[in-house]
């Protein structure tokens, strides 16, 4: 079996074995469409199948070279050398208010105010609160149009009513 691969082995194959690991490893630090990886895969591929003089062979060399690989990267994790690298590929920055960044309108200033109910609340439902629509969800009864309700709290942007009994 060895014999057959050195038999096999020419500069040609070696040269597209090393272009493709080359191809995979600049698509790794160089993250894009795809294109370098997927080129990487299929000369890596077509570089055992050339080499081998068998399936079972290059079967056994796709695995080999799969193996190498997975220890190579764990030699790169347990001696710290991976970290560095990763660093690249792990978003560290925050989105802050005090900078600007808003996912979602705050409501907690209408905490404790009273408004009509616009349209009826099936669970969700339209108020309005100092002259502004606001979209509501009820705590979980029907509540009808022209009720008056008092916001208990909010949720991101859900807001949650109860209605408020006339006395």
């Amino acid at each position: 079996m060895i014999q057959g691969l050195y038999q096999g082995l020419s500069l040609f194959t070696v040269f597209l074995y090393v272009l493709g690991l080359v191809l995979l490893i600049v698509e790794a630090t160089f993250p894009g469409f795809g294109i370098a990886g997927t080129t990487g895969v299929i000369i890596v591929i077509v570089s055992i199948i050339m080499i081998s003089s068998n399936i079972l062979q290059g079967l056994l060399m796709l695995i080999a070279t799969a193996a190498i690989f997975a220890l190579l990267l764990i030699a790169l994790f347990k001696l710290g050398w991976a970290k560095k690298y990763i660093k690249f590929f792990v978003l560290n920055t925050e989105q802050k208010n005090e900078e600007g960044y808003i996912s979602n309108n705050k409501y907690t200033n209408y905490i404790g105010k009273r408004g009509v109910v616009l349209t009826p609340l099936r669970l969700a439902g339209t108020i309005m609160v100092d002259s502004v629509k606001l979209d509501v969800v009820s705590e979980g009864k029907f509540i009808e149009k022209d009720a008056i309700v008092e916001i208990l709290k909010t949720d991101g942007s859900s807001i949650v009513v109860r209605e408020i009994e006339e006395q």
